[in-house]
């Protein structure tokens, strides 16, 4: 990091143009559609240009003004003028990765996709470096958008980009420009996904309205939860529509296991004989012990015990 920051700091003194990056969202809360994360950047001389155009926060805006925007985007896009790129996670990957075996949260799903449009900046950034030179030296800083606590979050940011300086802040999309550009790149994108898909009688979108609450109880399956794509099926708001309507409740064999500690506790205790009898030490009774307890099916899944299904290990 000290490198880069030599090389900006040499930059500045020769008088060259460092370029700013801003970094929004669009559909953190809504319980329909993707989340779309966007990033722009441009010459720091280049941002009076988006100021002057009325780039603002894309929210405060409306379609017609932030279409505009957009155009002017496109038109000025490349070295000289504003890039900018995105990324976009649908509503099934959101429910899919809050509700599987990892638990993600949405926070960890957001700095996934904040890393991911950084990293591509990089890339088209190196496009243009020197020879040996680092992207990173090209880049004065990274205005954020706040996700959470905005030390941590900045901190998060900092380990993974140490070449970078970010500054992260609560409302930056009304502060600083750059951020502006990116929050019309998100909310563009993702205005257009959701249209793609899905017709007016959506509403907003969002928990509270009741146009998106009773579209949601159209799309009910009783079984299946709902026949739309467009849910995130890990919201509350969905759980809350699903018992409203009656929907059958499943209960899985494995949440049950993970609430069984002693289970777990059992399951455990018996994986360090097994790696001591794979290194040829401690064989005797540990080994045979730890045959025991297989056979017996001790710690092992509900689905097998019921079964009376037993680990073959030779032929």
């Amino acid at each position: 990091r000290g490198d880069a920051m030599a090389i900006k700091a040499k930059a500045e003194g020769e008088g060259e143009d460092l370029y700013v990056a801003g970094i929004d969202e669009a559909g953190r809360g809504p319980v329909l559609g993707g989340m779309v994360y966007g990033i722009a950047w441009c010459k720091r001389s280049f941002e009076k240009n988006l100021k002057s155009r009325g780039f603002a926060d894309s929210k405060q805006l409306t379609p017609e003004k932030r279409k505009e925007l957009m155009n002017f985007m496109e038109e000025n896009r490349g070295e000289a003028g504003v890039d900018y790129a995105s990324d976009s996670m649908c509503a099934r990957s959101i429910g899919g990765r809050m509700l599987d075996s990892t638990r993600s949260s949405l926070n960890e799903i957001a700095l996934e996709q904040t890393c991911r449009i950084l990293e591509e900046m990089l890339v088209k950034l190196g496009e243009r470096c020197a020879e040996g030179q680092e992207a990173t030296a090209l880049i004065d800083t990274v205005y954020v958008d706040t996700l959470g606590k905005a030390d941590l979050h900045r901190d998060r940011l900092s380990s993974k980009f140490p070449g970078l300086q970010f500054v992260v802040e609560s409302k930056a999309d009304a502060t600083y420009p750059v951020v502006s550009a990116a929050s019309i790149v998100a909310k563009v994108q993702r205005d257009e996904e959701l249209e793609a898909l899905a017709s007016s009688a959506v509403g907003s979108g969002y928990p509270g309205d009741e146009r998106t609450k009773t579209w949601l109880c159209s799309q009910v399956d009783r079984v299946f939860g709902f026949k739309s794509p467009l849910v995130r099926f890990s919201w509350s708001t969905c759980k809350e529509v699903l018992e409203k309507s009656g929907a059958v409740e499943v209960t899985w064999d494995c949440d049950e296991e993970e609430e069984d500690g002693a289970q777990q506790k059992l399951w455990s205790s018996y994986a360090p004989a097994r790696k001591r009898t794979a290194q040829g030490g401690g064989v005797g009774k540990r080994a045979s012990k730890h045959a025991a307890a297989e056979s017996s099916g001790v710690g092992r899944q509900s689905f097998f015990r019921s079964r009376k299904l037993q680990k073959i290990d030779a032929f």
